[in-house]
């Protein structure tokens, strides 16, 4: 019988596990038991979430269909909601009862519908089906063990042990594990006996061909319903543990004596090697003596493989036969003589529990469905004793454990629970640093010599198993809803010990990615370099096993008297040629078998000299066996990453997150688990529905995407740090170079060269002329950036600090640990580039900021110098290249590196960003609107904006709204005005901000523009303000119309000698001011202009005439009578434009050189609108008209203020100022200026205000 068992449990294993998974895959549509919940994990809430799961819809980015997923969701959904609706406890009391009830009652707890009642038939029938199935299991097993546990204790010689059977040992004890696995599985879903009484009722109906209408027929369940079904579900339905354990004490023979001893012989192997510590200083894991190639051959190392299964085993044995917790020594209870224990041994199979139970608070049933093994414990002991199992002579409660006093059963079930809150989670982190270290040195140990993975095959494979086991328990352990009570808390302890110690089942999230990572390398280094097994350990085999094996043998034969019974059975064994292994054969070690045949006869048979030995042996060169046929086997069963998937929501989602701004080359670690978990190279245990693979399939795909992005939102992260760190360390730099190299202290500017330039590009070519600097600046190493020092932007010297550096190690860490997971794999590296892109996108575009809350075009503003653009960009180039290596030059377009993509597509993105030929903003009246009203841009358009937009639409911002002020705010000063003599923008006194216009305007600054976007951007920026400047022509053309009949008057009263009649006649111009107003902004547009124009491809200097005067031109061609009648009205509108109200609040600035209400911009746009003072007298009238304003103020200053006032404020300043943009302007505009026009001009001025040139210079 015992030879029987070998072939009969593995089949009962295997058909455990299949319907285990079965139950799973129905989880999401039955519920749990509601007393079970504080026990459980698998909480209704997890199992909607789950539910939800499915409706998800994968990644567009991947190949497999949509829709059958989508079926299945909506299928399950529907059925989900049908059972909700049906009245589960209805059935649920009728199956218990079996009373009769008539056919109108029955139906109407069913849905009326015949698509819901069938859905509803399909899932009860399933159940039934799978119930049914377990029922046949749960026989077939209880008979086999039941047999086993009969004749194993009728001997009184013998008993079955660890030592002397450890294959056999192996399978009873998973048999009985599998057993109590899968009563508490099926059992902690209520729904079941329901469905059940659904299925007969259904299966009736659809037989019987009764419909929904029968009103008249009584339905009788007893007649229709499977009686051993319901037997069984009603024998194990409501307390499975106490059924198994009446079970062992009533149909058992010993009550469970020999399963306890089966259980205790595991012990002294458990016991020594569950301190880890203790077996690192004792040189178990010797790593110094594997780099040589010594055998790793310590005892332990085979043992650690079986050591969380010893839990399990012992754990089960304990619910099924508790009573033997106290039953004095269970291995010598049958024995006529038992055999000798060591030290350790321990005299009860309490201390056994006693040692697991303070390592652990959780017992896993399937998958991520744990329960609170101290209250199981507590349960079955205390029901143990309930049932007064105790001898009768026993008066008292027994002595739990070794050496101890009698203590009441709740105080020591209390004691041993406190001592495994306290003290596991500790425990467990000590051992997860042992693990953590030696999984690292395994790794480093095989990439430094991948021959030793044959002699250090145990030592792997052990390494594997510990880190599995740690990682398991720290799944099962931790913590993922700190808002609802702890599944670890005991129900018999108080909430305020578990407050006490939460902190040390927390924070793992680290050590589980680490050793993960660890085991994902090591095991792929294993499977990459297994072929030296074969060779290694068939040549132990023969040379060292078999001969080893042939002596024992033989000195067993001399030993014994009885030999010729051995010789039958031991003969077959002294071949050395049958240790030879035939790996291209099915039948590689036939010898296996038939020495576990053999063992399990010695087993019924007295103990033998040498017989230990020889066992030894034998299981030696098993394992050499299994190293050579199913190592690839042994590896997925000790490095198995299927828990992972089932508590993906710790692993990753929680771990993951946590490590991934840490740790990033765990955070890959974890990727590549999943990913290989998805492509099918790891084994997804647990799982044998192909529906619920395909679904599972589909969520790891879901998850894979989450986690790739997360990723890449990571690398975006790093890359902006790297790129933040590089600016700082170049404005330290830079910093440094201007303490030590201070620059020279310029000349004072005097008289005789303060006078106002033309805007020509012959004048200004010395001024831009690029410096040292800006060469050193524009070179392809430049590395330090310099600042204006005449600028107000502060320049903040800031240190590199440690932080930063970290912050580079870390995005270099975690792009090197992606490159080595996508070294083969295009979508991730597309997404990577794809990142990268848009990250550089955001960056350049983000030079221009927008402040808008409403409407994003408001608030427009540089955030940086445009010298400090190009830099950040080079910056942001180089940071890459460091990054992700490459230089972007591609040499063989098959083969691009990730740097060299990455080189390439940025540069593309910077050019097309620097193009204008698809500028999105308007390039007609249009574009005034906007200046007036901010447009309703939505958010999707104005992302589309490129970096040459936002430009163009911050110049448009500066002279339209920073230039003049808002109509809101009429009254107030602008606070930028247009110096320029400077030929640049400024601040207005005591108006501050973090970007002076200066870093955008003045001629270094608008050197760095081209570098910064091309001389095509710029031709792109100079066109959308030439635009600008010709939709504010037409505007005041409309204006100077509107009021036509005022202005002729006006003209009539500028011809007579009496300035009475024009002052008269200038305050009936209702529109005066705003006229005004709109020359001010043409000259101030214009201004700008010229400045942009000086930096374009454009070989004629003068930007008017190239870019706004053949707009104007062919404008008034359209319509004669409007010209004429624009010519005639421009040169009055011009001349009593001097006499607005602007000149009564202006005020020259010498600080900036310039009005604070840049009314001197009105003489720029008069010396651009008028004709040439050669050519017209349009010139001289306004000329006259502001030398006869100004001398009107100059009197009446004289005349009224005392000379402090007359210094504090006069408006003679800006009028001369205007006048002499004036005049300066159009001569250089219209080449030379000759003629008695210009002289007499200059006469009157120095005949009307002797002392205006000195007032000017």
């Amino acid at each position: 019988m015992v030879s029987v068992l070998l072939d009969e449990l593995p089949c009962l294993i295997d058909e455990a596990d299949e319907l285990m998974a079965l139950l799973s895959s129905h989880k999401t549509l039955l519920k749990t038991r509601l007393k079970g919940a504080k026990v459980s994990f698998s909480t209704e809430k997890e199992e909607s979430t789950e539910s939800s799961e499915d409706l998800k819809q994968p990644s567009s980015g991947h190949s497999f269909s949509l829709t059958p997923s989508t079926e299945r969701s909506s299928s399950m959904t529907n059925t989900r909601q049908t059972l909700d609706d049906v009245d589960i406890k209805f059935f649920s009391r009728q199956y218990l009862t079996m009373q009769s009830i008539s056919f109108e009652k029955m139906n109407a707890n069913l849905p009326a519908g015949d698509l819901d009642r069938k859905a509803l038939y399909n899932t009860a029938a399933s159940i039934y089906h799978l119930m049914k199935r377990l029922h046949h299991w749960q026989q077939a097993a209880w008979e086999s063990l039941t047999t086993f546990f009969a004749d194993n204790s009728s001997s009184d010689s013998c008993l079955l042990t660890f030592d002397s059977h450890p294959e056999l040992t192996r399978l009873v004890l998973a048999t009985v594990t599998k057993y109590v696995r899968v009563n508490l599985l099926w059992t902690s879903f209520n729904t079941i006996p329901g469905l059940l009484a659904i299925y007969s009722f259904l299966h009736h109906v659809q037989t019987v061909g009764l419909d929904n209408g029968t009103t008249n027929a009584v339905y009788t369940p007893l007649e229709h319903t499977d009686h051993g079904v319901r037997e069984f579900v009603l024998h194990f339905g409501t307390a499975p543990m106490l059924a198994i354990q009446n079970d062992f004490q009533v149909q058992v023979t010993d009550k469970g004596t020999s399963l306890a001893a089966l259980a205790l012989s595991c012990f002294e192997r458990y016991e020594a090697c569950r301190d880890l510590a203790k077996l690192r200083h004792q040189g178990v894991f010797d790593l110094e003596s594997l780099v040589s190639g010594a055998y790793a051959s310590h005892p332990s190392l085979p043992d650690l493989l079986n050591a969380a299964d010893v839990v399990d085993w012992v754990i089960c044995v304990v619910l099924c036969v508790p009573h033997q917790l106290y039953a004095g020594d269970s291995r010598a209870a049958s024995m006529s003589t038992p055999p000798p224990l060591s030290a350790n041994s321990p005299s009860f199979l309490w201390d056994f529990m006693d040692m697991i139970a303070r390592d652990r608070l959780v017992f896993t049933i399937h998958r991520n469905h744990v329960v609170n093994l101290h209250d199981l414990l507590y349960q079955q002991v205390t029901s143990s004793l309930s049932t007064s199992v105790l001898s009768p002579e026993t008066s008292s409660l027994p002595s739990f454990g070794n050496s101890r006093s009698s203590l009441p059963l709740k105080k020591s079930m209390n004691a041993l629970s406190k001592y495994a809150l306290r003290n596991c989670g500790v425990n467990h982190r000590q051992r997860r640093e042992v693990a953590i270290w030696l999984t690292h040195n395994c790794v480093q140990l095989m990439q430094h010599n991948p021959g030793l993975a044959a002699p250090s095959f145990p030592l792997f494979l052990a390494t594997l198993a510990i880190a599995r086991d740690e990682v398991e328990w720290a799944m099962c352990h931790g913590i993922r809803n700190l808002n609802t009570k702890s599944p670890l808390l005991p129900s018999h302890i108080k909430a305020k010990h578990w407050q006490r110690v939460q902190s040390s089942f927390s924070g793992a999230e680290r050590e589980i990615a680490d050793l993960l990572t660890h085991c994902h390398h090591l095991r792929r280094l294993l499977e990459e370099h297994s072929h030296f097994l074969a060779e290694y350990y068939q040549t132990f085999l023969i040379n060292g096993d078999a001969d080893g094996i042939a002596y024992t043998i033989q000195e067993l034969f001399y030993a014994n008297d009885s030999a010729s019974e051995l010789e039958s059975l031991l003969e077959g064994f002294l071949d050395n040629e049958r240790y030879r292994i035939n790996t291209s054969s099915s039948h590689r070690a036939t010898w296996v078998r038939e020495w576990r045949q053999a063992n399990a006869h010695f087993v019924t048979q007295t103990q033998l000299p040498l017989l230990d030995v020889l066992r030894d042996r034998m299981e030696c060169a098993v394992r050499h066996t299994q190293y050579i046929c199913v190592s690839s086997q042994l590896i997925e069963q000790t490095a198995s990453f299927s828990k992972c998937w089932w508590f993906r929501d710790l692993i990753f989602e929680q771990c993951f997150e946590q490590i991934l701004a840490t740790t990033p080359s765990s955070a890959v670690g974890l990727l590549q688990i999943l990913s290989s978990l998805v492509e099918g190279n790891y084994v997804l245990d647990e799982l044998v529905d192909a529906e619920e693979v395909t679904q599972q399939s589909e969520r790891m795909v879901q998850r894979l995407d989450r986690m790739r992005t997360s990723l890449v939102d990571q690398v975006e992260l790093g890359l902006v740090a790297v790129v933040k760190r590089d600016i700082s360390l170049q404005r330290d730099e830079s910093f440094a170079l201007l303490e030590e190299k201070p620059e020279p202290v310029k000349n004072k500017v005097t008289a005789s060269n303060r006078r106002l330039s033309s805007f020509s590009r012959a004048q200004s070519s010395q001024l831009l002329r690029p410096g040292n600097t800006e060469l050193r600046l524009a070179s392809p190493t430049a590395s330090v950036i310099t600042r204006k020092t005449d600028s107000n932007s502060k320049i903040i010297a800031v240190s590199a600090k440690p932080e930063q550096i970290h912050d580079e190690e870390h995005s270099l860490r975690l792009v090197r640990a992606l490159l080595d997971h996508t070294g083969l794999e295009s979508t991730m590296r597309d997404a990577i580039v794809s990142r990268v892109r848009s990250c550089f996108v955001r960056y350049v575009r983000g030079f221009v900021t927008f402040s808008g809350s409403f409407k994003p075009t408001d608030g427009v503003a540089l955030r940086c110098s445009v010298r400090d653009a190009c830099v950040q960009i080079r910056c942001f180039f180089r940071a890459t290249q460091r990054l992700f290596g490459g230089s972007g030059e591609v040499k063989d377009t098959c083969e691009v590196s990730l740097g060299g993509s990455v080189q390439v597509v940025l540069t593309k993105v910077l050019a097309g960003e620097c193009s204008g030929s698809t500028s999105i903003l308007p390039q007609d009246k249009k574009l005034l609107e906007w200046t007036i009203e901010s447009p309703l841009v939505s958010e999707k358009e104005f992302e589309q904006w490129s970096l040459v937009d936002r430009l163009s639409w911050l110049y448009v911002s500066l002279v339209t709204r920073k230039c003049h002020p808002s109509p809101s705010t009429a009254g107030s000063t602008p606070p930028v005005l247009a110096a320029v003599r400077k030929r640049c923008f400024v601040f207005a006194p005591g108006v501050s901000s973090e970007l002076d216009p200066r870093d955008y305007t003045d001629p270094e600054a608008l050197q760095h523009l081209v570098t910064l976007i091309g001389s095509n951007g710029v031709e792109t920026v100079s066109s959308t303000i030439a635009n600008l400047v010709v939709a504010q022509t037409l505007k005041l053309r409309t204006s100077i119309e509107a009021e036509h009949a005022v202005l002729a008057f006006l003209d009539m009263a500028m011809g007579n000698s009496s300035n009475a009649d024009f002052v008269f006649a200038t305050a009936q111009v209702r529109a005066l001011d705003d006229i005004a107003t709109q020359l001010v902004q043409i000259g101030t547009a214009a201004f700008l202009l010229q400045l942009l124009h000086d930096y374009t491809p454009h070989d004629a200097s003068d930007a008017w005439e190239v870019r706004v005067a053949p707009q104007l031109l062919r404008e008034l061609q359209q319509d004669p009578d409007r010209r004429a009648t624009w010519a005639r009205l421009l040169p009055v509108a011009c001349c009593s434009g001097f006499h607005s109200s602007v000149w009564k609040q202006t005020t020259y600035v010498s600080s900036v050189e310039a009005t604070d209400t840049n009314a001197h911009m009105m003489g720029l746009a008069m010396a651009r609108l008028l004709p040439s003072p050669h050519s017209s007298q349009a010139m001289h009238r306004c000329a006259v008209a502001a030398l006869k304003r100004t001398a009107a103020d100059t009197a009446h200053a004289h005349a009224g203020r005392s000379k402090q006032q007359l210094e504090a404020r006069v408006s003679t300043r800006p009028l001369l100022e205007a006048l002499e943009l004036l005049v300066t302007t159009a001569a250089s505009g219209g080449g030379e200026a000759q003629g008695s026009v210009l002289g007499e001009l200059e006469l009157s001025l120095e005949h009307l205000l002797p002392h205006a040139m000195l007032v000017l210079h």
